[in-house]
């Protein structure tokens, strides 16, 4: 009964899954503004066919491992209940994400229900699967899986205290790929609202991958060059033996976000001002570095089912009750009951994803660009501040590309609360050192940064301006104004039904493609 049951739920969900999207590419590409009502009973169908069908899959995998007799009926409820809203708030998520930002003629009203439909799904999905883990958690064997793989013995399921030969894939780099992947899902939106075209940053997302993975690997090897609080072979004496290659061995573990980052910055910013440039390299630091944050604060989580970065053995009782059950037995599966090791990665992450929110959207609300030179927002708006207060003109004061040294500050300082908490075996350097000046050189490089572009924005801007104008006109030719002289992509007003603050990258088709 249980593999039927299981069977029946994928089919639904499967499903449910194709036929909702066939029709959200029917409802973006249909010509008329306002969602059609046969594409919102389509949905309505696909919802149903999907909460369905996680409700019996969740039953058949309850049946197939004999659950029922680990589980009380009441968790065996709230871990079915829980699957099947867990799959329908996805879909939802996903329905309302497409039509937000892919359907792009669509009248003010129903934009203003997706977009409450989009925010809401977003608690949704936590709060479900809160209410699913709650139930199921109890009888999930731990330490949980870690990933899976391919090998001499077949398929097989891997866990962090046991090594296998053969293909393996990390739950690990596949929260650090979604993370990163995420983080691109937000920029190119922000690109796509300044620019109008979507995928600006596609070939910038390839390298900054391959330098950011590079840049990682040589930081840690810097870093643990003559050994980490690990006691294994260093670095210096695998070298010494002519193993050169160990240096770019990343596969084997052994990266540093910190590394990473600053490696992906540079190569970002040498990409765009040599291909994309249109772009002020100015505007995509704004957009781009902040963002890193989410990636962080999801990538965090291939440490959890890695079993690592935690604090302190610490009594559940003592304040820590609030964490769901199934961190709160990983965190615990190898100490006395009601004992677990305080969740660094999972605070570390909540911290992340604040700072993200606090960087890209409440420091350009309290720290306002100059008048005309506002890059990161979508309207440029004129300010006069001739007869505005002292607090006024400092409130206007901001350089564009300030952002990304706002970043650098923030996540130094992070790392520096975090470091000392963390289990040394996880510090970087003989003495664990290493950490300390990490997180040191993020915050000098945050202050340098932002003083530089204060003081270019003020002082040298304008003059630099000018010279390349005097330059231009030396050798006839024109220039354009803005940050290069390739032509960037532009959109055309949005329609008189659509409301222009909350939608401005509107695309209204050609008169030559209304006819076609």
């Amino acid at each position: 009964m249980g593999i039927a049951l299981f069977a029946i739920g994928i089919l639904l969900v499967v499903g449910g899954g194709v036929f909702l999207g066939m029709n959200l590419v029917k409802s973006v590409k249909h010509p008329k503004k306002a969602l059609q009502k046969e594409h919102l009973r389509f949905f309505g169908v696909s919802f149903a066919a999907i909460l369905v069908g996680g409700m019996l899959g969740q039953w058949g995998i309850h049946e197939m491992h004999g659950w029922a007799s680990v589980l009380t009926w009441y968790q065996q409820g709230m871990a079915i209940l829980g699957g099947g809203l867990l799959m329908l708030s996805i879909a939802f998520l996903a329905t309302c994400f497409v039509l937000r930002y892919f359907k792009t003629r669509i009248t003010s009203k129903w934009l203003k229900k997706v977009k409450i439909g989009l925010y809401a799904s977003i608690p949704a999905v936590f709060l479900s699967f809160i209410l699913f883990e709650e139930g199921a958690a109890h009888a999930w064997g731990y330490p949980l899986i870690s990933g899976f793989g391919i090998g001499s013995e077949g398929f097989y399921w891997a866990y962090p205290s046991t090594g296998h030969s053969g293909f393996n894939v990390a739950w690990y780099g596949i929260f650090i790929l979604g993370g990163f992947l995420t983080a691109y899902t937000i920029c190119d939106h922000r690109f796509y609202r300044k620019f109008g075209k979507h995928g600006i940053l596609e070939n910038c997302l390839i390298v900054v991958f391959i330098f950011g993975i590079l840049g990682a690997r040589l930081w840690y090897v810097v870093g643990n060059w003559n050994g980490d609080l690990t006691g294994g072979e260093t670095f210096a004496e695998r070298v010494a033996k002519g193993d050169i290659l160990s240096i770019f061995a990343f596969w084997e573990g052994g990266l540093t976000v910190l590394g990473g980052v600053i490696a992906g910055i540079v190569s970002g910013w040498i990409y765009v001002k040599l291909f994309r440039k249109y772009v002020p390299v100015t505007f995509a630091l704004d957009v781009v570095v902040p963002s890193i944050l989410v990636a962080q604060a999801i990538g965090r989580w291939g440490n959890f089912f890695n079993h690592e970065v935690y604090g302190a053995e610490v009594a559940i009782s003592d304040g820590w009750w609030w964490l769901p059950t199934f961190i709160q037995k990983e965190m615990g599966y190898t100490l006395a009951d009601g004992k677990i090791y305080v969740p660094l990665f999972l605070i570390e992450g909540m911290i992340n994803l604040a700072g993200f929110f606090l960087i890209y959207f409440g420091v350009p609300a309290l720290w306002k660009a100059r008048p005309n030179r506002d890059e990161f927002e979508d309207k440029v708006r004129d300010v006069d501040l001739s007869n505005a207060s002292f607090l006024k003109r400092m409130r206007y004061t901001r350089a564009p590309g300030v952002l990304a040294g706002f970043y650098l500050m923030y996540y130094g300082v992070v790392r520096m609360v975090m470091e000392p908490l963390r289990d040394p075996a996880y510090n970087m350097g003989t003495n664990g050192s290493w950490s300390f000046w990490n997180a040191m050189i993020y915050i000098i490089l945050g202050v340098v940064l932002i003083a530089l572009l204060q003081v270019y924005e003020y002082f040298l801007r304008e003059k630099v301006e000018a010279w390349k104008q005097a330059r231009a006109e030396a050798k006839g030719a024109p220039v354009m104004e803005g940050p290069s002289e390739e032509k960037a992509p532009t959109m055309e007003e949005p329609s008189e039904e659509i409301n222009p603050k909350e939608e401005a990258s509107i695309i209204e088709p050609k008169e030559d493609e209304k006819t076609n």
